[in-house]
């Protein structure tokens, strides 16, 4: 397998390539065996860098190990609060890209599933850009991956692209537990032995080269006769991973000892500082030499040889001694690895561990570090002695998942917090909890007596607060929305009337809770958005100037960024797009700065939505490659349904492959049972599939459905389509009415951003057999320009009138004109058609034709090509100059032989020079 991996890389020195497994299979052996090949064939420059969990949620912690091992001399990072990920991307572009006289660059990535989210987000956009650039970047992932995390997503980039590698490790079989035992010890071994070891192993690779390490010399040389003798002598002992530990001298074990306990990479100072606090000396250059430690960040750090092995130590060690090496490590270590340390190394509570535990968590929360500051809570549960001790670390817990929109992550301890005595702060937790578990509804009941509850502490009235403005979130999540305006209402009295800051608190795990101005910026948001679903847009329009002046004004906070949503989805129901999109963009930059807001998706999905009716694909497509991950682990879940259908919009337009896998997800929409931002996404995604697939019948059936007539919260886009594919069947008088309908709606509950009245009318017109008033409205409707794509589309509608009409001359110009519009945002499924009509009326064959004319029929990346065509260059040249792959240049090539009705390469060149004596591209 390294081998073959060698030759796809020497051969292809950009790439991607994935291997994963499960822990033990064999990823690290095999990543280091390709780098140690790669450097003995002269390959290049190779770098290898590991991420450790322990870093796995301190931000861009990842891009530092990347920047470290890179090699790149001039450039130190150090990650800040207003480090922004897509320029850092850019800038590690840059840097790592080799210049044209250097060698390849192969960086290896292991445990790359321990990569902190921020970096995960730079390598998103970093490698489709670095590996077109003589880099090769070399994954090692452990599996199963969770849904759309960094390991799923580099297995769909490896699927998706041909020129990528994925080699999956499955568990070992019986024959491949043969084959390595006779490569290994160059002794065959019965299928009966193999299977025993298999059992042994567990599948594992590391465990099975554990077991057959240990074997000596004069046993490997029995095996030819007696081979089942030492291996049943070895599976005797408790685990056969130790035995390269126990023959090390007692100051290597113990060194290994520390290092395998503290869970983490380790210096040699903190090694040596934590066997002085035990009186002990070590010796970690024996432990290293045996292959039990192996040194990691150029020789600074010391980790275990393999998970397992670790595990394998920590299992030998008494529980007094494993105490005793846990609380020296806290005191050498710092922070989140220190308090882990105290915890674990701790025999009872103290007044000191809880006020350390309690500071460390406070701050970590307030950082963001949440996975930390849950771990540290969660180890303290299983120490906590006295049940008030454990009340307050589970009220802890709750009070910081709350804090993160992470509540769901602690379901598992919703039955114990219910049984504790009652308090207000313990209902809320308890009401929240449950309304996170799947299909469970609020308990309402229990619901109005807490928020009925009078408050007998600024802590209780915080927390009631609190829950008020949380029950009117649940209640927007819900099919009910009767009783949201007054929630609202209930929700400001009791914020107005509470705490105002921190200070007033005696209980200082609340202070996150106390945000009078941002909590009520966002209940009035909420207010105009109930507006919105009764169709007031007065109200909307009146409401939007003040309330977006007074959320700029905010801090920086996740209460701003949901306020600020909530603005640019009013914006976008009365059809201001610019603003929606304004707003959508400003909402998104703030998501950089501060934590999770409820509605984080969906600020990504309403700039989406704005991208994609202004014909800005590309951009939409990149942005939704930054989101996908981040829909699954946000409150607002539905984001991940109207996400397929934009992705449903864009490669139907676009002539994109699998429109019906995303199609399939986003009709899933229809089981949520509330109505957030754009349900109706899913029937303009249908419609548009159906449109550039000529298939008006199936337009007429997505846009009549049952689920339709049920939405509320709609721009009835949909309708605009309906009203085309009515015209195309021939159903005028049905056309007729629901064109009135839409002229009674106009700027209220429909909206011309897919496609103008005007157009409609003029079809119709046309239709109808009334040429003058076609042509008037087809006139009025090519005017209106505001969205792309239905202008191109208007423009290819009237183009082919004036070809009825007998006018070709200025047919053909329209019809120009929609090519070119349609060529702008990538519209391939439409070109085919427009591009029909300019041949039979305006054949591109014809020596009379320019240049501009012949480039007009084609994209700006196709355009780009073409005078690398003329002058000879291969594939892969015009790849390397254009830094892009070669089956992209392929793919292009094909395109412009098809549009300009060409053979071959060579004739590329003869058309242009055909069609001006000088040439635009010489």
């Amino acid at each position: 397998m390294v081998a073959d991996a060698l030759i796809a890389v020497q051969t292809q020195p950009s790439m991607t390539l994935l291997v994963d497994g499960l822990a033990g299979m064999g990823k690290t052996y095999l990543l280091r065996a390709l780098g140690s090949a790669a450097t003995a064939a002269n390959f290049g420059r190779v770098s290898y860098v590991r991420a450790d969990e322990i870093e796995s949620d301190e931000p861009y912690s990842f891009i530092e190990r990347l920047v470290e091992s890179s090699g790149v001399a001039d450039w130190h990072f150090v990650p800040q609060a207003t480090t922004e990920p897509i320029a850092l991307a850019r800038e590690c572009v840059t840097r790592l890209t080799p210049e044209t006289d250097d060698p390849s660059h192969l960086i290896i990535i292991d445990d790359a599933h321990w990569i902190d989210s921020e970096s995960q987000r730079v390598l998103r956009y970093l490698i489709p850009r670095v590996t077109r650039r003589r880099v090769t970047l070399a994954f090692g992932v452990r599996t199963p991956y969770v849904d759309d995390s960094f390991g799923a997503f580099l297995s769909r980039l490896t699927a998706e692209n041909p020129g990528d590698l994925h080699y999956a490790l499955a568990p070992l079989k019986v024959a491949d537990v043969a084959a390595y035992a006779a490569e290994r010890l160059g002794a065959s071994i019965s299928p009966d032995i193999a299977q025993f070891l298999l059992a042994e192993s567990n599948g594992t690779f590391f465990a099975l080269e554990g077991i057959l390490s240990a074997l000596t010399e004069a046993e490997i040389s029995r095996l030819h006769l007696g081979w089942d003798t030492p291996i049943r002598t070895l599976i005797s002992h408790s685990n056969a991973l130790l035995r390269p530990v126990t023959n090390l001298p007692a100051e290597a074990r113990r060194a290994v000892e520390i290092v395998c306990l503290a869970g983490h990479e380790i210096s040699a100072d903190a090694v040596n500082a934590t066997a002085h606090f035990l009186g002990e000396t070590v010796d970690l250059n024996a432990a290293v030499s045996a292959g039990v430690l192996i040194n990691s960040a150029f020789g600074t750090a010391t980790l275990p040889q393999h998970a397992l092995l670790a595990q394998a130590v920590n299992d030998t060690v008494s529980p007094e001694r494993r105490r005793a090496i846990l609380r020296a490590l806290a005191g050498v270590t710092s922070g989140y690895a220190s308090v882990r340390h105290a915890l674990l190394g701790a025999e009872e509570w103290t007044p000191q561990l809880l006020s350390h535990v309690d500071q460390f968590v406070h701050d970590a929360a307030r950082r963001g570090a949440t996975a930390h500051a849950t771990d540290v809570l969660r180890v303290a549960l299983d120490l906590a002695d006295s049940a008030d001790m454990r009340a307050h670390v589970l009220e802890s817990l709750a009070l910081v998942h709350l804090q993160a929109k992470t509540a769901f992550l602690m379901l598992d301890l919703l039955p114990e917090i219910e049984e504790l005595e009652y308090t207000p702060l313990r209902e809320l937790i308890v009401i929240v909890l449950a309304a996170h578990k799947f299909r469970e509804h609020v308990p309402m009941e229990r619901a109005q007596r807490l928020l009925m509850t009078p408050p007998q502490s600024a802590d209780d009235h915080a927390a009631i607060g609190f829950f008020a403005f949380m029950m009117v979130i649940l209640t927007m999540r819900s099919p009910d929305r009767a009783a949201v305006p007054h929630l609202i209402a209930h929700a400001k009295n009791l914020i107005a009337s509470g705490p105002q800051s921190e200070a007033d608190l005696t209980d200082k795990r609340l202070g996150w809770m106390i945000d009078p101005d941002g909590n009520t910026a966002v209940l009035d948001s909420y207010q105009m958005v109930q507006d919105q679903f009764a169709t007031r847009i007065d109200a909307v329009s009146e409401a939007l100037p003040q309330l977006t002046e007074r959320v700029r004004a905010l801090p920086d906070s996740t209460a701003k960024v949901d306020a600020a949503v909530s603005i640019a989805g009013a914006k976008q129901s009365i059809g201001d797009i610019d603003g929606a999109r304004e707003m959508a963009q400003f909402s998104v930059d703030l998501l950089e700065r501060v934590g999770q807001p409820w509605a984080a998706s969906t600020a990504r999905l309403i700039l989406g939505d704005c991208l994609v009716l202004q014909g800005s694909y590309g951009d939409a497509a990149e942005l939704m490659a930054v989101t996908e991950q981040v829909s699954f682990t946000t409150m607002d879940v539905e984001t991940r349904f109207t996400w397929s259908a934009l992705r449903v919009f864009i490669a139907a337009v676009m002539g994109g492959d699998k429109p019906e896998f995303y199609l399939e997800r986003a009709r899933r929409q229809k089981d949520i049972p509330w109505e957030a931002y754009g349900p109706d996404l899913l029937v303009i995604a249908e419609c548009e599939l159906a449109r550039a697939r000529g298939n008006h019948e199936a337009i007429l059936e997505a846009s009549s459905s049952t689920w339709v007539g049920r939405l509320v919260n709609t721009r009835h886009g949909f309708l605009t389509y309906r009203v085309n594919a009515l015209i195309s069947t021939g159903a005028y008088d049905e056309a007729r009415e629901l064109i009135t309908q839409l002229e009674g709606w106009q700027g209220m509950r429909w909206h011309e951003a897919w496609g103008s009245l005007d157009w409609l009318r003029a079809r119709l017109a046309q239709h109808t057999g009334d040429a003058k008033t076609a042509r008037w409205y087809f006139e009025s409707a090519a005017m209106q320009k505001d969205f792309p794509l239905p202008h191109a589309l208007t423009l290819a509608d009237f183009g082919a009138f004036l070809l009825q009409q007998g006018e070709t001359e200025l047919a053909v110009k329209t019809l120009t004109a929609s090519h070119a519009a349609l060529n702008a945002l990538g519209a391939n499924s439409y070109l085919p058609r427009v591009a029909s009509l300019l041949a039979k009326h305006s054949p591109v064959g014809n020596p009379s034709d320019g240049p501009d004319r012949l480039l007009a029929l084609l994209t700006e990346r196709e355009q780009q090509i073409v005078p690398h065509l003329i002058k000879g260059r291969s594939n892969s040249q015009i790849a390397e100059s254009l830094v892009v792959s070669v089956t992209t240049v392929r793919t292009h090539v094909s395109n412009i032989l098809r549009k300009l009705r060409l053979t071959s390469r060579g004739e590329v060149s003869r058309r242009f020079r055909d069609a001006t004596d000088a040439s635009p591209f010489s």
